[in-house]
């Protein structure tokens, strides 16, 4: 699989990274920030993001996405909604393509983040911005522009590479 597409769903920014895997060390080809300005207006995501799906895979030949979860949350109805919607339209974009779609839950992914870094994650200390562009970094030898670039990046290299040791397991991942 060369070419990973990272995502990192918003519902005013959406952080898209493309990630070549297919040499001895993955690279960022690609990423970019696409905002919609007010989260008033979530739903123009669906004017412009298949068209930009659709180009990256033209120019790239995406093989594989990549994305976090979005998060339900009860006191803010609207903007789950919204990020769902988002997702929604990427992972029905990759499923007309026939491409495989990995996501991850946000949490999962700052666990990564400290992996990657070589700490322990602790709850008290989640992994911040620029912790997340220091593991992309550490990794790609690049990063993106902005922290949704960098988050994108994070989750294709998590889901479709090795570079990041998978979690040890726990009494609660062993029982059976």
């Amino acid at each position: 699989m060369p070419h990973i597409l990272g995502v990192d769903p918003g519902y005013r920014n959406l952080g898209l990274a493309v990630i070549d895997v297919s040499g001895p060390r993955p690279t960022l080809v690609w990423s970019a920030r696409k905002s919609i300005g007010s989260p008033d207006s979530g739903l123009a995501f669906v004017r412009f993001l298949w068209p930009i799906l659709e180009e990256l895979h033209t120019v790239y030949d995406i093989q594989g996405v990549a994305t976090e979860t979005p998060p339900f949350i009860m006191t803010r109805v609207k903007i789950s909604s919204l990020l769902w919607s988002i997702t929604t339209i990427i992972a029905t974009w990759a499923f007309v393509r026939g491409i495989p779609l990995r996501h991850i839950m946000p949490l999962n992914l700052k666990r990564a983040c400290c992996r990657a870094l070589g700490r322990k994650y602790d709850r008290k200390a989640i992994p911040k911005k620029k912790e997340v562009r220091a593991a992309v970094s550490s990794i790609l030898g690049s990063h993106g522009k902005t922290s949704h670039e960098d988050d994108a990046a994070l989750a294709a290299i998590l889901l479709y590479t090795k570079y990041i040791p998978d979690e040890p397991a726990t009494k609660a991942h062993t029982r059976a």
